[in-house]
């Protein structure tokens, strides 16, 4: 076969559902730490400088970015609803509000005090529950989850570093389903768990291996990434419905547009990877 020869696409299968695979890499995208869909573009954070890289919906690269020059190390990023997005900076202790401009709209900043059991310890990620409060997996200095009212001022924390049910050992992502239960990755614990939004311990999702990023498809199913290195699919009843391997060493990020693509934040090496929804033609 000649050197030019176009290769085939591989494809992956979540439940009855087919994908093709893409792979989006450029210098632009070393750092990659997080992705999120928003509108018609993918935002991009990297852990350097632009920190914030627009994608379109298919991959290409936009040739937009922005400069967060007071994050010191980015980790999570996730939309919060119709434009607007939450980013998280591990190392500087923060969470950031963006609009669609990727104009900052609020912030909740504790860099230079961080402490043990409070807001911030190095967070990971941020989500907004369905009544407008606002949740942070604060996970590597704390095992905790702090949640906070529509203008950021603290309410309460849950959670405490072990192993039992409601403990935790690095919450990495979290977000809720349509049932209103708050899924959280508890990367170290090998599971997911689930609460309440006042964090009352509801169940957990096993057999993983340090869960990575969180995200829901279009039809409800809860997808987590692993450091195995793999994607599952989880039904509303916790059930495992589909599985296939990410593509680097890990999944790292994680975000679903509204036709059912999936979007991953790989590492190392560095890219992005889209799983494209086809038609299913029969099966093997």
């Amino acid at each position: 076969m000649s050197e030019t020869a176009e290769r085939p696409s591989a494809y992956v299968a979540l439940g009855p559902q087919r994908y093709r695979v893409t792979h989006v890499s450029s210098p632009m995208l070393s750092g990659i730490s997080d992705v999120a869909a928003l509108g018609d573009r993918i935002v991009v954070l990297r852990r350097q400088a632009p920190e914030l890289v627009m994608l379109g919906l298919d991959g290409t690269l936009l040739g937009e970015s922005a400069d967060l020059p007071h994050f010191v190390c980015g980790h999570g990023l996730r939309a919060i609803g119709t434009g607007q997005l939450a980013a998280t900076d591990m190392d500087g202790h923060k969470i950031v509000l963006f609009d669609e401009r990727m104009q900052e709209t609020a912030r909740k900043d504790c860099g230079e005090h961080p402490g043990l059991g409070r807001p911030f310890n190095h967070p990971c990620d941020c989500t907004r529950g369905p009544d407008g409060r606002y949740y942070v997996a604060d996970g590597y200095g704390n095992s905790t989850v702090h949640i906070f009212d529509t203008d950021m001022r603290h309410l309460k924390t849950f959670g405490r570093p072990g192993t039992e049910a409601g403990a935790f050992s690095t919450p990495h992502s979290l977000l809720f389903d349509s049932q209103g239960r708050l899924c959280v990755a508890d990367r170290e614990n090998n599971r997911v768990q689930l609460f309440d939004p006042e964090g009352t311990w509801l169940g957990q999702i096993e057999g993983l291996y340090k869960p990575m990023a969180l995200a829901f498809s279009p039809n409800g199913l809860l997808l987590v990434t692993d450091q195995t290195p793999r994607l599952s699919a989880y039904a509303p009843d916790a059930q495992l419905v589909g599985r296939c391997r990410t593509f680097s060493t890990y999944g790292h990020g994680l975000a679903v547009q509204n036709d059912g693509t999936i979007v991953i934040a790989e590492m190392n090496p560095d890219r992005v990877t889209l799983l494209v929804p086809v038609p299913n033609a029969g099966a093997c």
